[in-house]
């Protein structure tokens, strides 16, 4: 999206920076590549905490705030810190920043699909479309000879100003802003070998988005407000404990059984009816699915924060009645064997900063 990488002569970058600007984290990743290999060249991340206590986006009504000086500044100091020199860069938004709609089109050619996207869009996005940058892709049919179904994604102006500012200030060149669950996509289902439906499950700090992939291709995305935070708070409530307390317990316990607790104090028990509410919406993604498309989702794949939670993929794989992967963005990217037990640690955490960078190598 936004894509502004120049092809003149056929030239690719030999490397790239992928960044995801979370709601208390700065993440960055560095990758080069040789012919089809990717390799991990540098990674790096910077909390909410080495600046200030407020978050570095502030949400309010699905809108959202960045505090462009402070994440400009975290980008500077993961770069200085880690050595990075690279400058080109394409960033995410937010799925829950962006507005996902897809609709047929009648058989056309290529060069006609544009103005009839404009068209066909009005209704489905809730701001006028001169506020308004739009990307769409074919997700089904091939031009001029069938239907087609399009995928159309909508962001917002003034989110796009503000991504730019904070490229501007950290002496970085913008060439994408692409939808956190392309980036998710990119990183973690085209390496699939097995062609299977794959639902994605991504839980961050703020929202959770649920997205069905065919073949590569996104078909549907859903994106709703339950999400870490505010299982975090439930727990510091129950718990009568502050929230980083609250944080350290949930990552610790989780969904296992702990029979040393009395019942009532339970974790597990009090994070169960948040934890069943996400299930709920992620069926009803995968009914809508069903009923559009007449097809079943064969395979989960949880990314987030939260999914290394105990016990959450043993949760989901019996309540969802499928088979259930943890994301591995790293696979078969080569990465120094030094760090192959720190990166099965935190590798979850850099999969949309890896989707990016890959993205800007293609």
């Amino acid at each position: 999206m936004l894509d502004k990488i120049s092809s003149l002569f056929g030239f690719r970058p030999k490397k790239f920076l992928g960044i995801d600007i979370g709601t208390s984290f700065v993440r960055i990743i560095e990758l080069s590549r040789k012919r089809q290999a990717y390799k991990l060249e540098n990674y790096g991340e910077v909390g909410t905490s080495s600046f200030k206590k407020r978050p570095f986006r502030i949400f309010h009504k699905n809108t959202l705030s960045l505090s462009n000086k402070e994440i400009a500044k975290a980008i500077q100091v993961i770069s200085e810190e880690a050595g990075i020199q690279t400058k080109d860069v394409n960033f995410s938004i937010p799925d829950f920043c962006s507005f996902f709609t897809s609709f047929k089109l009648p058989a056309m050619a290529k060069d006609e699909i544009p103005q009839a996207v404009q068209y066909e869009v009005r209704p489905y996005v809730p701001l006028p479309l001169a506020e308004v940058i739009l990307d769409w892709s074919i997700i089904e049919g091939t031009p001029p000879n069938s239907p087609l179904k399009i995928l159309v994604v909508a962001i917002p102006n003034d989110i796009v100003n503000q991504y730019q500012e904070i490229a501007h200030l950290a002496n970085l060149n913008l060439r994408i802003l692409e939808s956190e669950v392309f980036a998710l996509t990119r990183a973690l289902v085209k390496k699939e070998k097995v062609k299977k439906i794959i639902g994605l499950i991504d839980i961050g700090a703020r929202s959770t988005t649920c997205s069905v992939i065919e073949q590569g291709v996104l078909k549907i995305s859903h994106s709703f407000n339950i999400a870490g935070n505010e299982l975090t708070e439930i727990i510091a409530r129950s718990l009568n404990i502050d929230y980083n307390k609250a944080e350290e317990v949930k990552k610790k316990q989780g969904l296992i059984p702990n029979n040393e607790i009395e019942s009532s104090k339970s974790v597990r028990k009090i994070l169960i009816p948040l934890i069943d509410s996400i299930l709920e919406e992620i069926k009803k993604a995968f009914r809508s699915f069903y009923l559009k498309e007449g097809k079943e989702i064969e395979k989960i794949i949880l990314a987030g924060g939260l999914v290394s939670m105990p016990g959450l993929k043993e949760y989901f794989s019996t309540g969802l009645k499928k088979e259930v992967d943890i994301a591995d963005p790293f696979f078969n990217i080569a990465c120094p064997a030094v760090l192959s037990n720190t990166l099965k640690e935190i590798g979850i955490n850099y999969a949309i900063a890896t989707g990016l960078a890959m993205k800007g190598l293609e």
